[in-house]
C-alpha cells in the first residue's frame, strides 16, 4: 500500500502552513513540499512526547505516538487525504461526507480509509464482499479467501444475514467449526467484530449484532440493520472494562484516559480525522492497523 499525502487549500495555488505544536521536552520542525494536481502544500511537523521514550516527529502533519505509553496532540494540524489503491475515498478525503460533524475515521461508520461510504457501515467498494453467500475476511478490502484463508457461508448463520438471496440452510454441510490459523492471524478484526463482518454495536443502551454487508445499515437506523450471528472462532471480543474501544465508538470508555490495544499500537483520533498513527496506518477502535489492501 502506498500512502499518498495531499491537502486541499481554501483556494487553488494558496500555500497553507500547519501549526507546530510545542512539547515540554523538545521541539523539531521540518518543511515538506507536497504537490498534487491542484495545490502546493507546505506543512510543519508536530512534536510528540512520550512519558518514557524520546521525543519524535512525523512528517506531513500527523503526530506519531509510541504505543500505549506515548501521548500526542493533533491540535492545529491540517487533515491530509489518504489514498487507497490509487484513489481517495470518502473515509479518507478529509471531508464530512454525511454531515454528521465527524470526518473520516472519526466517523464510526468508516471501517477504514478503504471505505467509500460515511453514511453506512457498508464499504461501498465494487467487488468488496459482494458474494451473496461465501464470505472471506470482511476487512481486507476485497473478495475471495485466497489471500487470507478465511471461509464462511451465510447459509450457516441462523440469523440469515444473506436474506432471500442466501437464506439460512440448517442442512448445509460446509459450516466449519474452526477457521484456519492463517485466517485468525491475518484478518485485521476491530474490537467487537468477527472476521466476517458481524459486529456488536451499542445504541441507546441496546446492543445489536449487525452484518456490515448490509448496504443500508447505519447508526441512525440501527433497528433496520440486518442481524447476524458471531463466528466464535474468529470473534475479536471487546472488553471496555479493560479500556478497549469497541466497534462503533471512537473514544475510550468512561474512566479510561487512553485506549488499550492488543497486538497493535494504540491510538486516538479527533473529530477532524487526525490520528497519531504512523504513516501507512489508520486508527480504528483505538488500534493502529496497516492500511489494506496494500
Amino acid at each position: 500500500m502506498t500512502l499518498t499525502l495531499a491537502c486541499k487549500s481554501p483556494e487553488s495555488g494558496e500555500t497553507m502552513t500547519a501549526a507546530t505544536t510545542e512539547a515540554s521536552t523538545s521541539t523539531a520542525t521540518t518543511t515538506l513540499n507536497l504537490t498534487d494536481a491542484t495545490t502546493d502544500l507546505t506543512t510543519s511537523t508536530t512534536t510528540v512526547t512520550g512519558t518514557t521514550g524520546p521525543t519524535t516527529t512525523e512528517e506531513a502533519g500527523t503526530a506519531t505516538g509510541t504505543g500505549t505509553e506515548g501521548t500526542s496532540t493533533t491540535e492545529g494540524l491540517t487533515c491530509i487525504p489518504i489514498q487507497c489503491e490509487g484513489a481517495v475515498l470518502a473515509c479518507g478525503d478529509c471531508m464530512d461526507n454525511d454531515g454528521d460533524g465527524k470526518v473520516d475515521l472519526a466517523d464510526p461508520e468508516c471501517v477504514s480509509p478503504c471505505d467509500d461510504r460515511e453514511d453506512t457501515f457498508a464499504t461501498g467498494l465494487p467487488g468488496d464482499n459482494m458474494d451473496p453467500c461465501n464470505q472471506d475476511c470482511f476487512f481486507d478490502g476485497n473478495s475471495g479467501a485466497g489471500d487470507d484463508k478465511c471461509d464462511w457461508s451465510l447459509k450457516c448463520d441462523p440469523a440469515s444475514p444473506g436474506g432471500d438471496i442466501c437464506p439460512y440452510d440448517p442442512d448445509f454441510k460446509n459450516c466449519p467449526e474452526m477457521q484456519s490459523q492463517e485466517c485468525v492471524d491475518s484478518c485485521q478484526v476491530p474490537n467487537g467484530c468477527d472476521c466476517f463482518g458481524c459486529c456488536t454495536v451499542e445504541v441507546d443502551g441496546m446492543t445489536y449484532d449487525i452484518f456490515l454487508g448490509d448496504p443500508d445499515c447505519s447508526l441512525g437506523d440501527i433497528a433496520s440493520c440486518q442481524l447476524c450471528t458471531k463466528n466464535d472462532d474468529c470473534d475479536q471480543e471487546c472488553h471496555p472494562e479493560e479500556c478497549e474501544i469497541c466497534f462503533g465508538e471512537t473514544e475510550p470508555p468512561p474512566g479510561c484516559e487512553d485506549p488499550t490495544c492488543e497486538g497493535y499500537d494504540s491510538c486516538t483520533v479527533d473529530m477532524m480525522g487526525n490520528s497519531n498513527c504512523a504513516e501507512g496506518y489508520y486508527c480504528s477502535t483505538g488500534c493502529c492497523f496497516p492500511i489494506q489492501p496494500g
